[in-house]
């Protein structure tokens, strides 16, 4: 159970019907995972109705993004973390994550208005921009050469 005091079930269910979302198309909105997993309209249904308690972690990651889920509220009521573990322990850890890996290149992120902070730490490369990085190093490619006749 979450610190909300819903389970996981509720907390797809509401998420789910929010968005309009049936058994089938959350079936297909979570798609295929790895090992070529899929999670049917069935299972779909037993997760939403709380019949399904053994959860892996990969789709859990996969609701967590098809439905917009809080996150560490997600993973907490999901079973997958020890019991003992809270939403907040888990934000905690994320947070100490995100300072150590800015504070190593030397720039701290801070959230913007709405934003985690998780999300700026992410979101932020090496040289302290707030580009993607496979765009780091776009328009250094070199000259095409010239063909030969």
């Amino acid at each position: 159970m979450s610190a909300t005091g819903q389970t996981f079930a509720e907390m797809v269910d509401q998420a789910a019907s929010v968005l309009g979302l049936n058994d089938y198309q959350l079936s297909a909105a979570i798609g295929l995972m790895p090992g070529n997993r899929v999670c049917s309209p069935k299972q779909v249904s037993r997760i939403r109705k709380g019949e399904q308690v053994n959860y892996r972690p990969e789709l859990v990651e996969r609701l967590v993004a098809v439905l917009k889920l809080d996150a560490a509220e997600a993973w907490a009521a999901s079973g997958v973390l020890p019991p003992e573990m809270t939403a907040e322990d888990l934000r905690a850890i994320w947070e100490r994550r995100a300072t150590r890996a800015l504070t190593a290149v030397g720039r701290v992120a801070q959230p913007s208005e709405g934003e985690s902070f998780a999300a700026a730490a992410s979101s932020t490369d090496q040289g302290g921009s707030k580009k993607p990085a496979s765009r780091k190093f776009a328009g250094q490619r070199p000259a095409a050469q010239p063909r030969a006749a």
